[in-house]
């Protein structure tokens, strides 16, 4: 069996501390779920059958994943594929050469030197003409194997009649965002190459859409991609065929793994923005979260004086729709932008729609009057509990922007508990005073 090895780096106190500090917070992982199980986790809104599902590679290559939320993931539940086993996947990051041996072959759609792949197939048919889907991708072949033959793959692979009257044929919709043909493997999404435990310096490749793990108490992978969408163009009511899979490259040691997003492969109606919002974690210079107000086509936020407000980065959440600037894709919470002149995102989804952010400089900002607000379970089973609502309106949204229920709420109700909704997304807005919030809600 070929070994490979590097140099070793003295980090043992590292080490120690990552063990007592585990329990901060862990990735939830189930292995060997059965593949029609993962599917019904997967899809989302605008999926209307899927169909053939077949699965090859090792049991504990394959399963779900949930209490995202708590390490810096990026999503809180979905399913996964990996290169050895699912169990690797949770942190704290407490070495750099994690892996299992299935003893599995690869597959030749990810090219001839793979092994122990895991692939799931099915059929599907949308119902519009936008398929998207939300996904990480991570591995611990970062960084000490940056540039190296040990370029861990995975594809996720479209089969059907595309809009322009020709085919998609295994077309690989895991691209690099703003790249016409570049999949997302380590050699093509990462911030150089380092020694085991060593932070990467450089140089970038497409570096913004990567997001180093050394020594990181919430995932054990060395090193992941940010939260990126797969999107493609389909024709409504036709059938397609996804292979998603992913493969070591090279030899069986190092697992690298895809995680997606639940209810995120969909294919939705109109585009629509659902919240625009610049936070604190992402814009150093600011001393609170600023929360944008959603009306018609126009997004208003207000900033303290004083603020740089020529380099900010906005995280938003959209329906059915992939985004642009001037033709530049926009990722919620990586992408930075002047917002010193209106900005005009394009929503494109089915259909298009345009909507303008305009940043205003004031000296006294109103506090976020639903900054108190929980909700939650959330995933819930059809049962959760909105707390501290008082003399706020209350409106309930399916995932399509249809009124499921409105609760204005009286000055001395301070809570509802929401009852009987049916598996799917939903969307709670709160008003109060001319500002709105929208918040997601998962009923599984």
């Amino acid at each position: 069996m070929k070994t490979r090895i590097l140099f070793s780096v003295s980090i043992s106190i590292i080490f120690l501390f990552f063990i007592q500090n585990s329990s901060i917070a862990q990735l939830q992982i189930t292995t060997g779920v059965d593949p029609n199980e993962m599917l019904e986790n997967l899809l989302g809104p605008g999926i209307l059958a899927f169909d053939n599902v077949t699965y090859q590679g090792a049991d504990v290559a394959r399963g779900i994943f949930s209490n995202g939320d708590s390490t810096n993931l990026g999503m809180e539940a979905g399913i996964f594929l990996c290169s050895g086993s699912g169990d690797i996947i949770p942190g704290p990051n407490n070495q750099s050469s994690a892996g299992v041996n299935n003893g599995l072959g690869g597959h030749p759609i990810l090219g001839a030197y793979t092994y122990d792949a895991a692939v799931l197939e099915f059929d599907f048919i949308p119902m519009n003409d936008t398929l998207r889907c939300k996904y990480v991708f991570g591995s611990e072949e970062y960084n000490e194997w940056v540039f190296s033959a040990f370029n861990d793959v995975f594809g996720f692979f479209i089969t059907g009649p595309k809009p322009d009257s020709s085919y998609y044929m295994n077309y690989n919709i895991a691209l690099v965002p703003s790249t016409c043909n570049t999949p997302v493997v380590i050699n093509n999404v990462n911030n150089g190459w380092a020694a085991p435990g060593v932070v990467p310096t450089g140089p970038c490749t497409h570096c913004e859409y990567f997001s180093d793990n050394t020594g990181g108490l919430t995932l054990e992978y060395d090193g992941k991609t940010t939260v990126l969408i797969a999107w493609v163009k389909v024709i409504p009511y036709e059938n397609y065929h996804i292979l998603l899979a992913i493969a070591d490259a090279g030899d069986h040691i190092y697992d690298s793994g895809i995680l997606l997003k639940e209810s995120s492969f969909f294919s939705s109606g109109p585009p629509e923005l659902l919240s625009f919002n610049f936070l604190m974690e992402n814009n150093p210079g600011l001393s609170f979260d600023i929360i944008g107000v959603l009306t018609d086509s126009t997004v208003h936020l207000e900033v303290p004086e004083g603020t740089d407000i020529s380099n900010l980065i906005a995280n938003f959440e959209e329906e059915g729709a992939y985004v642009t600037i001037n033709g530049i894709t926009q990722v919620s919470g990586i992408t930075q932008n002047d917002y010193t002149e209106p900005v005009i995102y394009h929503l494109q989804g089915s259909g298009a729609k345009d909507w303008t952010v305009f940043v205003e400089i004031v000296t006294d900002i109103p506090e976020n009057v639903f900054k108190e607000v929980v909700i939650s379970p959330n995933p819930s089973d059809g049962v959760f509990k909105i707390e501290n609502i008082q003399e706020i309106n209350v409106s309930i949204y399916s995932a399509f922007g249809k009124v499921v229920k409105i609760y204005y709420s009286p000055q001395k109700k301070n809570s509802l508990l929401i009852n009987n909704l049916p598996e799917r997304i939903y969307f709670i807005q709160l008003e109060k005073n001319g500002q709105t919030e929208t918040r997601k809600v998962v009923v599984l």
